[in-house]
């Protein structure tokens, strides 16, 4: 019974990372398209720096997520009977990836400080919008969803 949820374990951890790898993807897609489009429209560096920044803090938000997600398989593949060699890897990697994902969101955090308006607002649904609510779309939400 062990050797078989060791390999559905196994199974499942591969699954995570493969969600990890496809996050990354996807978010790599999205700002290498988003920064294509900024440098067609042209215009001086200056002007161009909030949208970059902007780019470049929803990439790094993906980053982190994805980074939890690898922290996640990593942990799942060391559920279940672990020797202490897979507990000393587990440890080294979850420091390093939690110090990654930190200073990660440091910079974040500091890129939103400098550039308010990109910090992710939060959502508000449908259903309240139509009662009455005539809040009118920001400016940034096209860049933040």
């Amino acid at each position: 019974m062990e050797s078989l949820l060791k390999v559905w374990t196994q199974y499942l951890a591969s699954g995570v990372e493969g969600i990890a790898g496809l996050l990354i993807a996807l978010a790599a897609l999205q700002a290498t398209v988003r920064a294509l489009q900024l440098f067609a429209q042209g215009g001086g560096i200056g002007s161009q720096e909030p949208k970059t920044e902007a780019i470049r803090l929803r990439l790094g938000r993906w980053l982190a997520l994805a980074l939890e997600f690898e922290l996640g398989a990593d942990i799942l593949r060391t559920a279940i009977a672990p020797t202490w060699t897979e507990i000393g890897q587990l440890a080294a990697i979850a420091t390093i990836r939690t110090l990654l994902n930190y200073f990660l969101q440091q910079e974040i955090d500091r890129a939103a400080a400098r550039h308010p308006d990109l910090a992710p607002q939060p959502h508000t649904p449908p259903a309240a919008q139509s009662e009455g609510t005539s809040e009118e779309p920001r400016s940034s939400d096209h860049v933040l969803h």
